[in-house]
């Protein structure tokens, strides 16, 4: 072989030994899972019927275990918020007995959680019972956007760092989470001058960047957000937007997963400016894992490549050792909603209350009007299913009817906004001019912003355009005018102008006893002994033309 060959030879071989590095980086994966929104339906069972369910964070932990073992020391739990308030489990222990322990924080010690986020829900009972269950908690509970009030002093830990091994190598998982700002509007009897809820992507911005400082290789972010959107109006509330997830994934550097919550949707493998963002369904329906493929150099960890994934519990999944260790809460909470409260000589129904004058909903708006003393009364369905069976009526059945921990007050209105007020519960419904559309329920508006409002009598006519629907609004035979004064009986939520409901902000509060809603109901009934829907019922508003009112409640009623 002469010279030349060989120069050419060696320099081959050193072009080849020059790509491949004498230690190629250490590789390997991380997986984060994560659960939201499960209200305190910790186990497959429902409360309000007394039948098990396919949903409860029981069914998920079969789960759980088995991502863990496929994946051993290299996976990340968190919760993105609502855990506190939401069944009647939650309400048994909402006053906790000295040395009592949440079952919440019971069950998520089991689990060995890594962090929660702090939800809305979680103030519904007050902060100091927020601060008891976080004190009982083996992880801790974070918001990297409340603030102790006129301070920039955050008022829980904004975030956590968490080591784990992967490829034989220690990784750092930073993880910081978010509250709706608009717990000041829901909540804010029990946070005014205690706490303040900022803007989400200003107030975690300078949090990733400190855990990044700290050395974490990689940031999750457990957002009790959803995408975009807010169900308050934030020019007039001055309250900042509810759901901005999509805007941190885009705006804030350094995120490498969010996992969202708040919205009850189910989000799967979904990416935004780079950032994997992913959402679990609530109630324990379903768990987030996050698939995270990493690769460490020079500089530490970075994360090569990401993917979501949904998983659903197998049939009948659940574990019995977790259901041993919460079987005192769920006896107690079976006893609490079994008592007998009363009797009814009749079966009331939700099914039609979107849509007709029912008995049902009567039934509470007399106890409001009762209890407060105002000339009007509204409340809304929150579900279809509701039923107060003919015969013995139980707490389960008062639950299921009146499903969230509301509080009464009651408002001074004038006539132009009560007609705004009904306008605006109106947009339930879409326009159907001549009847010709498409269809007539609005899919972008909750059921539970349809109220309805006992003590005037009108009629909403939905072949006209939004905001001119009201075509028959009077008291007392006498058409209401504009600067007719009545005072409201409504909850808290509704009387703080949530869900889009501006025209009630500021309006002047003339009741308001902290009496929930619910306890209220059953009292009533306890102290009529019976009841029947001729004692309260009195129609005084309906949908027109009646054909679209039919339309309507076909378009509700359950598919079989």
């Amino acid at each position: 072989m002469n010279r030349t060959v060989l120069f050419v030879a060696a320099l081959a071989l050193a072009g080849a030994c020059a790509t491949v590095p004498a230690n190629p980086p250490a590789a390997g994966r991380l997986v984060v899972m994560g659960t939201t929104d499960t209200h305190g339906w910790l186990l497959p069972y429902d409360y309000y019927t007394g039948r098990a369910t396919a949903h409860g964070l029981a069914r998920l932990v079969p789960q759980i275990d088995s991502v863990r073992a496929a994946n051993p020391g290299r996976t990340v739990l968190v919760e993105s918020g609502d855990l506190l308030q939401g069944n009647p489990l939650d309400f048994v222990y909402s006053r906790l007995a000295a040395g009592e322990v949440h079952p919440v924080a019971t069950a998520m010690n089991f689990l060995r959680y890594d962090a929660s986020a702090i939800g809305n829900h979680e103030f519904n009972y007050g902060i100091a019972h927020l601060d008891t269950v976080a004190r009982q908690s083996r992880f801790p509970w974070l918001s990297a956007n409340t603030f102790r009030a006129g301070t920039a002093q955050h008022a829980y830990r904004a975030f956590t760092i968490v080591e784990r091994t992967v490829g034989g190598a220690p990784v750092r998982v930073g993880i910081t989470s978010v509250t709706p700002p608009g717990v000041a509007i829901w909540d804010g009897d029990k946070v005014r001058g205690r706490l303040d809820f900022r803007d989400i992507v200003a107030s975690v911005r300078p949090v990733v960047a400190e855990m990044r400082r700290q050395g974490a290789e990689l940031v999750v972010v457990a957002a009790h957000s959803g995408l975009e959107g807010s169900s308050y109006d934030t020019a007039a509330t001055g309250v900042p937007t509810e759901n901005a997830a999509s805007a941190m994934a885009r705006e804030v550097p350094g995120i490498d997963v969010i996992l969202m919550g708040h919205t009850h949707r189910e989000v799967a493998d979904t990416t935004i400016g780079g950032v994997l963002v992913m959402q679990a369904k609530n109630w324990g329906t379903s768990l987030a894992v996050a698939e995270l493929e990493l690769e460490r150099g020079a500089g530490g960890w970075r994360v090569s490549s990401k993917r979501g994934r949904i998983l659903r519990p197998a049939q009948d999944a659940t574990s019995p050792a977790f259901e041993a260790a919460l079987a005192t809460a769920h006896r107690r909470t079976r006893e609490y909603v079994a008592r007998r409260i009363g009797t009814s000589s009749t079966p009331w129904s939700s099914a039609l209350a979107r849509t007709q004058d029912t008995p049902i909903l009567d039934l509470i708006n007399e106890v409001q009007r009762a209890a407060s003393g105002a000339d009007l009364s509204s409340a809304a369905a929150f579900t279809l299913d509701a039923r107060i069976p003919a015969g013995p009526i139980t707490v389960a059945d008062v639950a299921g009817l009146y499903v969230y921990d509301n509080t009464l007050k009651a408002i001074r209105v004038s006539g132009a906004q009560l007609r705004a007020y009904i306008e605006k519960s109106a947009e339930y419904f879409l326009p159907c001019p001549g009847g010709a559309c498409a269809r007539v329920i609005n899919p972008a508006v909750p059921g539970y912003n349809f109220d309805v409002v006992s003590g005037v009598d009108y009629a909403l006519d939905l072949s006209k355009p939004v905001g001119q629907r009201v075509v028959r609004l009077q008291r007392g035979g006498r058409d209401v005018a504009p600067a007719d004064s009545f005072t409201l009986a409504l909850n808290n939520y509704r009387a703080s102008g949530s869900g889009g409901f501006s025209m009630l902000i500021g309006a002047p509060v003339v009741y308001d006893r902290g009496e929930g809603i619910r306890e209220l109901l059953i009292a009533e009934i306890e102290r009529r002994g019976s009841i029947s829907p001729e004692q309260v019922f009195r129609k005084n508003w309906e949908i027109v033309p009646p054909a679209l009112a039919e339309r309507a409640a076909a378009e509700l009623a359950p598919r079989r």
